[in-house]
């Protein structure tokens, strides 16, 4: 009987051992991390001392099949899983779609004529053109305040008030021969009009990102289907958006030369490497010194295929290039074509000289058009009703038509090439205050967040989040983030509750007297536009801010536990005003330096 029983268990231990080691994969991917740091370690066990597995390398994309704590599973290859830091990659929301019927943005249906169009999410950004409700208009992205828009080569941010997101439903994806046209009438080559656009593995914009490329690149078409092109581009094949291609429909039998893409960039750091491939592995061929112009041929994964001196070529790191914009300098003289500008704000100075300090002729109102006779300097020279001519400074109305539009560098030249590192407070489990009508703060740290990402990003700031979504990360991993990036800042936002539901207003911490100054300038700017209860500037000892290296500061935006408060804080308004406060508060911080 002993021996019976004895044998039994030798023979479930085998079992469940043989069962263990059977790799069970995930029913589904929770979503799509990004590597933001150059090498990543990819390793066996979610511990920093465990085996290092694989390398991966910044901007590579890959699926998530697992978390646990601080630590996130990816698929690095079909046979290949292993674990990485949450702090070193960003959550690619959105990049896991659901199989079967599902909808996706179409298109952009403009509900008013001459909708400003901007170049950032915020009335701060320049107004860069109009656009109409009669244009047809492309989503490109949106937040919850603003959508980014393209429509006849403008891209920019309107107000999402006075739009209308369309949708479409999205079939199960079905390959037949007669979806994928290749015949006579397929363009033989396109030309890309936009920065960065993104190559695809398949004709979705669910499928894997396998490149970028820039304005002005020529690539072969291959064939179309259902509004995507699929083409050839150095020896590799991929779909794009047909929305962003100029298409030739040239029937020689010369293939189309390569042109070298329009988009350029100026090397800002000292010593670049330039190398032979798109990736750290890449061998080192040359060095450029910071301040070198070059041209933009193609980008692959954040690395960038340049063309600098005497016509040489090879790959550079993209996140150490400060791109150029692609609109040239109008410089003086007479305007050709058909040009007029429009004023945006009433009692704007209409002057008889190109100066500030000019006599005033007339007062123009919003709304008003002039015809542009030529350029001195920034002030267009316009022609007014009664024929005689006059000035207006060009960086505070648009144009329409075939001149230049002028813009003079705002907030975003304080923030352009900074690293920012967001805190959006508290998160998962972690749910932070709760409201008088049960609002969670972590909810409404993450809405704040993302409106302030949005802004930064668009002044040309490089931004990091501690967390994308509604996930739980540790104190300790929030301020490592902003160590490991070497954050030119680190901004922790939270919301406020207390027991004394009469308590109001906006409290700014910080924890080293080297940190004051930055604290002063984002308060006084959050108090002037959210018109909050002023609660000053304090010093405390938070431990993201104890532990966090760069510059940092905590900010309590206002109390839950006041049911009037709540309200205003959860209304869209305040959250856009909020989040301008800190925008323009990091922009004086970066000016006064």
């Amino acid at each position: 009987m002993l021996q019976k029983l004895h044998i039994l268990a030798i023979g479930l231990l085998l079992f469940s051992t043989v069962f263990a080691s059977v790799h069970i994969p995930s029913a589904h991917a929770d979503g799509t991390i990004e590597v933001s740091t150059d090498v990543l370690n990819v390793r066996d066990k979610p511990d920093a001392n465990s085996l290092v597995i694989s390398k991966v390398l910044r901007g590579e994309t890959y699926p998530v099949v697992d978390t646990k704590g601080e630590w996130i599973k990816i698929q690095v290859t079909s046979s290949k899983a292993g674990w990485v830091a949450s702090y070193l990659v960003t959550d690619k929301q959105g990049s896991a779609s659901p199989a079967g019927n599902s909808e996706s943005t179409d298109g952009v249906q403009v509900l008013t004529d001459d909708l400003r169009v901007r170049s950032g999410p915020g009335t701060s950004f320049n107004v860069i053109g109009f656009v109409q409700s009669t244009d047809s208009v492309s989503f490109l992205d949106q937040n919850e305040n603003w959508v980014k828009i393209r429509t006849s080569g403008l891209e920019g941010w309107v107000s999402s008030e006075f739009v209308s997101i369309q949708t479409k439903k999205k079939k199960k994806k079905e390959t037949t021969d007669s979806q994928e046209q290749e015949n006579e009438s397929t363009p033989r080559s396109a030309t890309i009009i936009t920065d960065g656009l993104n190559i695809r593995s398949e004709p979705s914009t669910q499928s894997k990102v396998l490149g970028t490329l820039s304005n002005g690149t020529v690539v072969d078409v291959l064939s179309q289907k259902s509004g995507w092109l699929k083409i050839s581009f150095e020896g590799e094949t991929g779909w794009i958006h047909s929305d962003y291609a100029d298409l030739h429909t040239d029937s020689g039998n010369e293939a189309p030369s390569k042109k070298k893409g329009s988009s350029s960039a100026t090397i800002s750091v000292s010593g670049l490497n330039v190398r032979n491939e798109p990736n750290l592995n890449g061998k080192i061929i040359d060095q450029i010194s910071q301040g070198t112009d070059v041209t933009i041929i193609s980008e692959r994964n954040n690395w960038c295929e340049i063309e600098y001196a005497n016509g040489n070529t090879g790959w550079v790191a993209g996140w150490f290039l400060e791109r150029k914009s692609l609109s040239a300098n109008p410089g003086n003289g007479n305007v050709t074509g058909d040009g007029s500008i429009i004023i945006l704000d009433n009692g704007t100075n209409i002057r008889s000289e190109p100066s500030t300090t000019a006599k005033v002729v007339y007062r123009a109102n919003e709304g008003e058009t002039f015809s542009i006779k030529g350029l001195e300097n920034d002030w267009y020279k316009i022609e007014l009703s009664d024929g005689t001519t006059a000035y207006v400074a060009g960086w505070i109305v648009t144009t329409k038509g075939q001149s230049p539009t002028i813009t003079r560098a705002g907030s975003e030249q304080y923030l352009r090439n900074k690293v920012i590192v967001i805190d959006p407070g508290h998160g998962g489990k972690d749910v932070g205050a709760i409201g008088v009508q049960g609002t969670y703060e972590k909810d409404l740290t993450l809405r704040t967040s993302r409106l302030l990402q949005d802004k930064l990003k668009a002044a040309g700031a490089t931004v990091y989040l501690t967390r994308q979504n509604d996930s739980f990360v540790s104190l300790p991993a929030r301020a490592r983030t902003a160590n490991h990036h070497g954050a030119d800042v680190f901004i922790s936002v939270h919301y406020d509750s207390i027991e004394d539901s009469s308590v109001t207003g906006t409290t700014t911490f910080y924890y080293g007297g080297a940190d004051q100054q930055l604290a002063d300038s984002v308060h006084q700017s959050l108090i002037q536009l959210t018109n909050l209860r002023d609660r000053n500037v304090r010093q405390e000892n938070y431990l993201v801010l104890r532990e966090n290296m760069q510059p940092s500061l905590l900010l309590e935006l206002g109390y839950i536990s006041n049911r009037g408060e709540e309200l205003t804080i959860l209304s869209s308004d305040f959250q856009e005003r909020a989040a301008t406060g800190i925008y323009q508060g990091l922009a004086h911080y970066f000016r006064d330096r």
